[in-house]
């Protein structure tokens, strides 16, 4: 997993901490603005019906916990809808459990923080330090003369020795999961993940009121923006594991 932590996401709870609870206004105010952004947007299974899609909207709100409305980015209002849909899908689909949802989110250029870099060039140094003794005709020469680092500044950046930082182009996805919610999902879900090989950043898990979960994996380690191919082999994976049975049969509990 990367020590860093990702920009943003898709419900970045840092940003909207602050407003509200499960009762009270802060908790009504969200789902409020949520339906206004969503009118505003002109979005067609919204606009045509308000009425119905207001009741659709507070049965969705209800059935999931306050940490949902509270984790929400109102910015995002089409994640809400999207999250509907998922859920929706795994309610009706019982064969499909789990349901996956993947998006690209962004490209981020990091440093590379491993210590290989660091031992090759240590090692380098040693070498061409003892070279350096082994070849001098003082023989009281030592490695601490003949180090790099006794070397003046400008001759140390310009020499052959000096390694320059290693970057690399990490790309950023979302995996949106609904199933049936069960002990220890959880766990299963991030070794699942884990078996693809990505690497999760942020997890945010909730569980509904009638027996399911929703959650979103922000993740790095599928090294190309396009999303078929790895919602494709979330799949495959979850065929030749044990998660697709132990979650069709799992009950409701703790993630």
């Amino acid at each position: 997993m990367e020590d860093d932590d990702i920009e943003e996401s898709s419900w970045p709870s840092a940003a909207t901490a602050n407003r509200g609870g499960s009762s009270g206004g802060g908790y009504t105010d969200i789902r409020k603005e949520i339906l206004d952004r969503l009118m505003a947007k002109g979005i067609e299974e919204v606009v045509s019906d308000p009425s119905a899609f207001s009741e659709q909207l507070h049965w969705h709100f209800e059935r999931l916990p306050a940490s949902y409305s509270i984790d929400l980015d109102v910015d995002k209002p089409e994640d809400v809808l999207l999250h509907c849909r998922i859920l929706d899908e795994c309610a009706n689909n019982p064969d499909k459990r789990p349901i996956f949802h993947v998006r690209f989110l962004k490209r981020r250029q990091t440093e590379f923080r491993g210590s290989e870099p660091n031992e090759r060039m240590m090692e380098d140094l040693s070498l061409e330090t003892r070279n350096v003794v082994d070849d001098s005709e003082d023989s009281s020469a030592s490695l601490e003369d003949c180090c790099i680092w006794n070397l003046p500044l400008g001759e140390y950046f310009t020499s052959s020795c000096y390694f320059p930082p290693v970057w690399r182009d990490i790309v950023i996805h979302e995996i949106i999961v609904s199933s049936i919610a069960k002990p220890k999902l959880l766990a299963e879900l991030s070794a699942l993940l884990s078996a693809v090989g990505l690497n999760i950043r942020e997890a945010h898990v909730f569980s509904t009121t009638d027996g399911f979960c929703l959650g979103a994996f922000v993740v790095d380690g599928w090294g190309i923006e396009e999303t078929d191919d790895l919602l494709q082999k979330l799949k495959e994976t979850t065929a030749r594991s044990h998660i697709r049975e132990t979650i069709a049969s799992g009950s409701s509990g703790d993630l």
